[in-house]
């Protein structure tokens, strides 16, 4: 797969991953539930070669040692995370890319953080136009 694309919430950001993801994850770990504020954040793995930023301007927060969001100036919406364990990787959150619905994550990550009740969303009743 190649020229995803991605933008932010206003679509003042907009860029293109050139090549092929390299992964596609689902991570439980409690900063990314802090980050994010969610149960776990799903990402799609690109090399930071492959990502080209189109039209915008990425705004950039040191959350941790490990971890720096960058994100959209004008909306916030979070665009991609990286590591610096993880050098030349960008970890994209997968609500920036315009084709996520296509993806299927292939791994979960940091279970032993996992919330318990994560493991049963799909036995959750489900509404079609929200909360009724």
């Amino acid at each position: 797969m190649s020229h995803i694309k991605g933008s932010c919430n206003c679509e003042s950001v907009k860029f293109q991953i050139s090549g092929d993801i390299k992964k596609t994850l689902n991570c439980h770990c409690k900063l990314c539930r802090k980050m994010n504020g969610a149960v776990f954040s799903t990402y799609a793995v690109v090399l930071t070669s492959d990502f080209s930023l189109l039209t915008g301007k990425l705004n950039s927060f040191k959350v941790s040692e490990s971890a720096t969001k960058h994100f959209c100036g004008k909306c916030g919406t979070p665009i991609y995370n990286t590591n610096p364990k993880f050098a030349g990787l960008n970890i994209l959150h997968f609500g920036s890319l315009d084709l996520s619905p296509e993806l299927v994550p292939d791994v979960n990550i940091y279970c032993e953080s996992e919330i318990t009740w994560a493991k049963s969303l799909n036995t959750i009743p489900s509404l079609q136009n929200g909360i009724e």
